[in-house]
């Protein structure tokens, strides 16, 4: 009789181990669909065309710095020609930030970062983080090859653009860097 009911005991022992362990799958199970959910859900979110754009591409121009004069130069790039104009500003400020293929310098120092895009009739606001402000860009010069880079690197891609604002976390600057007044809007001719 001990024998008998030492082996239901251990039996039953036996079944909810390999029960609980079975629903400790599922819940593997359900967090892996939850984790491959919200990677589905980035990659969503990453600038990417949709359906009826499919590997329509355009060529754009870059303005990196000329490391023999210290003046901007232009290094075409292949990029998605994406409907959303906001989303293909986003797409060149990302390109221009990777930085040249050639041997020219980069025009955007590595810690400054673009934060969004906004479109009004011909205007283009282009937000920066807060600590774009502390970035390191080599003074004025620097600073200015920087602003030029930008601006002439957006308004290349549509003839409607016409101004160009520069906004650190949403709100109006006086200067990005502290050397150049920032204030109003820039324009292809500003430089």
């Amino acid at each position: 009789m001990k024998n008998k009911a030492f082996f239901i005991i251990i039996t039953a022992v036996l079944f909810l181990l390999f029960a609980c362990n079975g629903k400790k799958t599922q819940n593997e199970i359900v967090a892996k669909s939850v984790q491959t959910e919200n990677e589905n859900q980035e990659q969503k979110d990453e600038i990417k065309p949709d359906e009826s754009e499919k590997l329509k591409f355009r060529i754009i121009n870059l303005y990196f710095i000329n490391p023999y004069t210290n003046e901007l130069k232009t290094e075409k790039r292949q990029v998605f020609d994406l409907k959303e104009k906001t989303s293909m500003i986003k797409q060149v400020l990302r390109s221009l930030k990777l930085g040249p293929v050639s041997n020219l310098k980069p025009s955007v120092p590595e810690n400054i970062e673009f934060k969004d895009v906004f479109i009004y009739g011909d205007r283009v606001y282009i937000d920066l983080h807060k600590n774009s402000e502390n970035a390191f860009i080599g003074g004025v010069k620097g600073e200015k090859l920087f602003l030029e880079a930008v601006v002439k690197t957006v308004l290349d891609i549509s003839p409607k653009y016409k101004k160009v604002y520069f906004l650190i976390d949403g709100e109006e600057i006086d200067s990005v860097m502290g050397h150049l007044d920032c204030s109003g809007y820039f324009t292809s001719e500003s430089f």
